[in-house]
């Protein structure tokens, strides 16, 4: 009888020694918000002037703890461009580059506002007002360029601007393999295209590859380039 109880009693301490171990693992981590995204404006800066017919280059800095999957730009309550991540999970942090040219309706003091998605979930808005003229020589406040934005020329070559973070590719499909990612703001000539217009191909300092039109701008005389893929 002894013996029983002394076995016993170290199968009770095994299993109560088991069930502690089990019960101190961590937790696995879960991907749980911490709030909704938020986004600002780098550029332009409030008070900014620009001229009928130029296009205004917005510049915004996103961030969400899960992903931020799109934003948008509103001039006076209107939605007029949308920008998307390249990922269906967002991204953590995400630049983007958003469009706009001022029209004659336009005159006067404009309110440019940005937001910022995780899916269903909006950021707060960021606002800023800026001043559309009818000609240059009315302009005081001269805009200061910011670094992710280039210069884009006016002389007719076709080209693509990086509206947010891209994958550079070895052909037109997200099935080729990633050269590189480029950066927000990069400007690059176009070489070619797909038959479906939906991919071009870049000349990126000497490198050859792909990009997605989903998430470029296109400038200059494009109607020329050949198709060279599928």
């Amino acid at each position: 009888m002894r013996l029983l109880t002394i076995g016993l009693c170290l199968l009770l301490t095994a299993c109560n020694l088991q069930g502690r171990t089990t019960d101190s693992r961590p937790a696995r981590a879960t991907n749980i918000p911490t709030g909704p995204p938020s986004i600002q404006i780098a550029s332009p800066s409030g008070g900014d002037e620009f001229v009928i017919g130029e296009e205004i280059l917005v510049s915004v800095l996103a961030g969400d703890s899960i992903g931020v999957n799109r934003v948008q730009l509103f001039v006076d309550n209107q939605i007029v461009r949308t920008v998307s991540s390249e990922s269906l999970q967002g991204d953590l942090a995400l630049q983007a580059i958003l469009n706009y040219t001022p029209q004659r309706r336009d005159l006067g003091t404009i309110t440019l506002r940005a937001v910022a998605y995780r899916g269903a979930v909006v950021s707060e808005p960021y606002e800023i007002n800026v001043v559309v003229r009818e000609s240059p020589a009315q302009i005081v406040a001269t805009p200061v360029q910011q670094g992710n934005i280039p210069f884009i020329p006016d002389d007719g070559v076709c080209r693509a601007l990086v509206n947010v973070g891209l994958n550079y590719r070895t052909g037109p499909s997200t099935g080729f393999q990633i050269i590189t990612v480029l950066a927000t703001g990069t400007l690059a000539p176009i070489t070619g295209r797909n038959s479906e217009h939906n991919w071009w191909r870049l000349n990126v300092e000497g490198q050859i590859g792909w990009v997605s039109g989903d998430f470029t701008t296109e400038y200059g005389d494009c109607g020329s380039i050949a198709v060279v893929a599928g």
